[in-house]
């Protein structure tokens, strides 16, 4: 008898079963551990950063929201684009997950300043669209003759150009992967994928976003822009009607990996019609999201949203809250895939999906019923929901940044050591 038959036959199943479930009980007792920091850390980054109190203050909200989606696009860019180019495969192996996570985390994160603070704001946004530039508004004076209103103009078109870029970049991940580059180099492949999901977002940002912010100036921009052609469906200008089924859509492209298996697009085998498919179906079911969440608002507070409305009917404020929920959502379906062992594991594919789901939105509307009750005392944001000068997506995005980067970049130090 073979030395690996005695051992087969020497372990017993009781034997293996018990293995393997202390095995996951041990990940999972890492992953709580891990969440706990990681949470602890988040409020301290919150203080040092966002908070009313703390030393930078970026909360205003819209340039702190826009600060940490240029984290998360340059971070989306360095992982999953460019497969953490340039740093070489023996560095990324070898060293030690500390040491690894920081280099890495402080790399992008420098890298997303100059994106916001001399790409957007010294370079396109002074020599170009000046609506990127805080300080080139200033400099034209009209709308941005007052530097708070120049700022927050400036990062909200930040906010939606990112946003586009993100979205479209990981759509072109998920449905073509590196094609037609995947025989490349790790720059070359990357830089083919980077420029794709960039055209694509100018040619978005300009039919969905673009218009918006011509007919905010007064007067409006009307050779500039064309009227938002939403306004009828949308009761609003605004470009949160956009931003309100993007985001959504967004998270299916997200869970498609981290909940579903690949599922239900990995069962299509030709390339261009599971990437038509797949577009088209994200898309849509981001607006039903959307359109869903709206009509879910109506009913929860028994008025529907109205042209001109304060901040609770306010249709621009319903539409991006869709989007805040979303957020809130893809939270807990990441602290489930990557602290909790992506739970429940057995039974079918479509089994797990559908339970992984529903634990995911019953999990954010947790997380956002915490956020609402303790971020006054912990956060110093403004009580309650409906408030002009608050927004939830800057503290979901620095906390999904976070946990991305402890399991992307620190490879789960200290209590998973993946």
């Amino acid at each position: 008898m073979s030395k690996a038959a005695h051992v087969m036959l020497s372990v017993s199943p009781d034997a293996t079963d018990s293995a393997q479930k202390v095995k996951e009980g041990s990940l999972l007792f890492g992953g709580a551990l891990n969440l706990i920091l990681i949470l602890l850390l988040a409020q301290a980054c919150w203080y040092v950063v966002f908070s009313p109190q703390g030393p930078l203050r970026l909360y205003t909200p819209n340039v702190g929201v826009s600060f940490v989606i240029t984290v998360l696009m340059v971070i989306h860019w360095g992982v999953d684009v460019f497969g953490y180019w340039p740093f070489s495969r023996r560095w990324l192996n070898e060293t030690s997950s500390p040491v690894r996570g920081i280099v890495l985390l402080a790399t992008y994160v420098v890298l997303s300043f100059f994106v916001m603070f001399v790409f957007y704001y010294q370079l396109l946004g002074m020599y170009g669209p000046v609506f990127f530039s805080g300080p080139g508004l200033l400099s034209g004076g009209g709308l941005g003759q007052y530097p708070q209103t120049a700022t927050e103009n400036a990062c909200f078109a930040q906010v939606m150009m990112n946003t586009s870029i993100i979205f479209f970049t990981m759509l072109w991940l998920m449905v073509l992967g590196f094609r037609p580059w995947e025989s490349l180099g790790r720059f070359a492949r990357g830089l083919g994928v980077f420029f794709a999901g960039l055209v694509l977002a100018v040619l978005a940002f300009c039919v969905l976003f673009f218009p918006h912010i011509a007919y905010q100036f007064y007067p409006a921009q009307i050779f500039m822009g064309a009227k938002p052609w939403w306004i009828d469906q949308a009761m609003t200008m605004s470009s949160q009607f956009h931003f309100g089924w993007i985001v959504p859509a967004l998270v299916l492209l997200y869970w498609t990996d981290l909940l579903w298996e690949g599922r239900p697009w990995s069962l299509i085998s030709v390339t261009w019609v599971r990437a038509i498919v797949m577009t088209a179906t994200v898309i849509v079911l981001g607006y039903v999201i959307m359109i869903g969440g709206n009509m879910i608002m109506d009913w929860w507070w028994d008025i529907e949203a109205f042209e001109g409305g304060s901040t609770l009917e306010n249709p621009a404020w319903r539409w991006n809250h869709v989007a805040e929920m979303a957020m809130f959502c893809h939270a807990a379906a990441f602290i489930l895939a990557n602290y909790f062992n992506n739970l429940p594991s057995m039974g079918g594919i479509a089994m797990r999906a559908v339970l992984r789901t529903l634990i995911s939105l019953v999990g954010g509307i947790v997380i956002a019923y915490l956020y609402y009750e303790l971020g006054p005392i912990l956060l110093g944001t403004v009580p309650g929901i409906a408030q002009e000068g608050d927004t939830t997506l800057a503290w979901t995005v620095m906390f999904l940044i976070l946990m991305f980067s402890h399991q992307k970049l620190f490879r789960g130090w200290p209590f998973q050591n993946k």
